[in-house]
């Protein structure tokens, strides 16, 4: 009987690890579906807001992060294109974060690309 109690204790002890797993990840996967929830519902809200004061972007990539800012790809909400960014005083800026941005459109040097949108601090207007 004794040679039983110990494998049955173990397969209780394995079941509610088991359980307990499997708990937590629900949890945390309602807790990522209510949070995205709220960041759709927010960015909708912004739409409505598109071409007031800023204009609605999503950061595709940053590729490249210094200590004075952040070259970055955005993706325009409004019409699906993308540009070229440098975030000044911002080289932690979140990859896939929406934006209301009220930069301006000039010559980027690094690249030479005529088209490059600069964006200070004070020109980001919400980020979600």
């Amino acid at each position: 009987m004794k040679e039983l109690i110990a494998p049955l204790a173990w397969i209780g002890i394995i079941a509610f690890l088991v359980w307990g797993v499997r708990r937590i990840r629900r949890e945390r996967a309602a807790q990522h579906a209510a949070r995205e929830a709220l960041r759709q519902q927010a960015v909708a809200e912004l739409r409505r807001f598109d071409g007031q004061d800023g204009h609605l972007a999503r950061v595709e990539q940053v590729y490249q992060r210094a200590r004075t800012g952040a070259k970055a790809i955005i993706v325009w909400d409004a019409n699906g294109t993308s540009q070229d960014a440098w975030f000044h005083d911002w080289p932690g800026i979140p990859v896939g974060a929406y934006l209301l941005l009220a930069g301006t459109t000039g010559y980027g040097p690094h690249n030479h690309n005529p088209n490059v949108y600069y964006v200070h601090p004070d020109q980001v207007l919400t980020v979600i």
